[in-house]
């Protein structure tokens, strides 16, 4: 039984089987979708958490996970050369770890596309609300938790934000919405241009002191979080299967890893130094609670610069679109391999238009209930721990295929542990307790149906 659990699929060369995917994402795509999919649900709604935790030295934070990263990268861009067909952490775990593990990782990558939708819909929500300026009734704009204290509630514009990315890749399907991200993208980094440029004229160093008021512990306190936004750099690798070329594959991967750790220091050392992050010893509220889910607005209008943080929120709403976009379209593909491997039921693997449409539907409504009825901060600090599960696996099974050096791997496995270790620890009991719920599946259905199982 232990050696069925452990089974692999053997990696074969580019060229040596049919694969009848479009390959139509050069480089330039490729970056977009990874850049879509990070420069947006890092940059417009996480440095309030990550402030909160490290303090100015978010900066730091932002570095070590950046560099960590690195090492991640130089795993991933590997695997792409010896498992050309395979989407993702699932597909090079299963090549190289073995079935229970590449189910284990899925499952990861699960809470990491789902709960990633969910935050980023949540934070789209609230910068919606920053650039038209309306009010809902509280019940209707989400839950609340506060320490100990839980206001129920539906956020309803996230729940709604869902379902129109869900019914645009299912009929737009993926060339257009490639386009679309691309566009998107685009339109982002003249976003942080703008912040950039009016946040340095208010940039007030002083505020930097104290630089880390939580020490070393803070600060890998805000680097596990700030894994949050380099989900995208996963989701890029959904699409390897679809890439034009392994150099397009590899061009791709460093761009996006430079570009976004670049973008993301630089934001984080202008936002801390435009107001105190904490206040008589009390977090800022510009950094807490709502405020956190569209902290770059908040923090320009506190500034004196109105029309920057309106420009901002109005821009944001559309910016942040596009991560949802291509988080959404990430998961299925997931889904759609494990259906291929026999491990989820056939259904997952039908396409319309280049997308898994059930795979979709399926991920819009767990998507949809998550922004609606579960905290931001909750939601967030869930798929980070699933993100971080996906690339230890990911490093170790590039060490046992020899594609990497050892330092490498063991670097990129070491840093992500360390970082899974300072994150909340009810998150931590959360995933120990359904991970295993989320392993009877494969025991129910996967392991009988595994092509691996019947090729024996």
């Amino acid at each position: 039984m232990t050696s069925s659990l452990m089974r692999r699929i053997p990696a074969q060369p580019p060229g040596l089987s049919a694969d009848d995917t479009p390959k139509h994402l050069g480089w330039l795509m490729l970056t977009a979708l990874g850049i879509g999919a990070t420069i947006g649900a890092g940059i417009f709604v996480m440095p309030g958490r990550i402030a909160e935790k490290a303090g100015p030295a978010g900066i730091l934070s932002f570095v070590i996970t950046g560099l960590v990263f690195l090492f991640v990268g130089i795993c991933y861009e590997r695997f792409s050369r010896v498992v050309p067909q395979g989407v993702s952490a699932y597909s090079y775990v299963y090549h190289s770890i073995g079935e229970i593990i590449a189910w284990i990782v899925a499952f990861g990558l699960f809470l990491e596309y789902s709960f990633g939708a969910s935050a980023v819909a949540i934070g789209w929500s609230a910068y919606l609300q920053k650039a038209l300026k309306y009010t809902l009734p509280p019940y209707l704009m989400g839950p609340v938790h506060t320490g100990d204290h839980f206001e129920f509630g539906c956020n309803v514009v996230a729940m709604g934000v869902v379902a129109v990315v869900t019914m645009i890749l299912i009929f737009g399907g993926v060339s257009k919405s490639a386009k679309l991200n691309f566009l998107l993208v685009c339109l982002k980094c003249a976003l942080l241009v703008v912040f950039i440029g009016a946040g340095l004229k208010h940039i007030n160093l002083a505020l930097w002191q104290p630089f880390a008021p939580l020490g070393w512990q803070g600060i890998l306190q805000g680097a596990a979080i700030a894994v949050f936004p380099y989900v995208g750099f996963d989701a890029l690798y959904t699409f390897a299967r679809e890439s034009r070329s392994l150099r397009d594959t590899k061009v791709s991967t460093y761009l996006c890893i430079g570009l976004v750790a670049l973008l993301y220091v630089v934001v984080m050392a202008i936002a801390v130094g435009l107001a105190p992050v904490f206040l008589d010893g009390h977090i800022n509220p510009l950094f807490k609670g709502s405020e956190a889910s569209a902290p770059l607005a908040s923090l320009l209008i506190a500034s004196g610069e109105g029309w920057a943080g309106t420009l901002i929120a109005v821009g944001a709403v559309l910016g942040i679109f596009n991560v949802l976009l291509v988080l959404c379209m990430g998961g299925p593909r997931i889904f759609r391999n494990m259906a291929e491997d026999g491990l989820l039921p056939p259904i997952f693997k039908k396409v319309h238009k280049g997308n898994p449409s059930f795979g979709i539907l399926l991920n819009g409504a767990i998507v949809g209930l998550c922004a609606g009825f579960v905290p931001f901060e909750d939601v967030s600090d869930i798929m980070v721990l699933g993100t971080l599960v996906a690339f230890i696996c990911v490093c170790i099974g590039a060490m046992r295929l020899k594609i990497v050096s050892p330092l490498v791997g063991v670097l990129g496995a070491l840093g992500c542990t360390i970082l899974a270790f300072n994150l909340n620890p009810l998150v931590l009991k959360v995933y120990a307790i359904t991970c295993p719920l989320g392993l009877l599946i494969y025991f129910f259905y996967g392991r009988k149906h595994s092509k691996l199982n019947a090729a024996k």
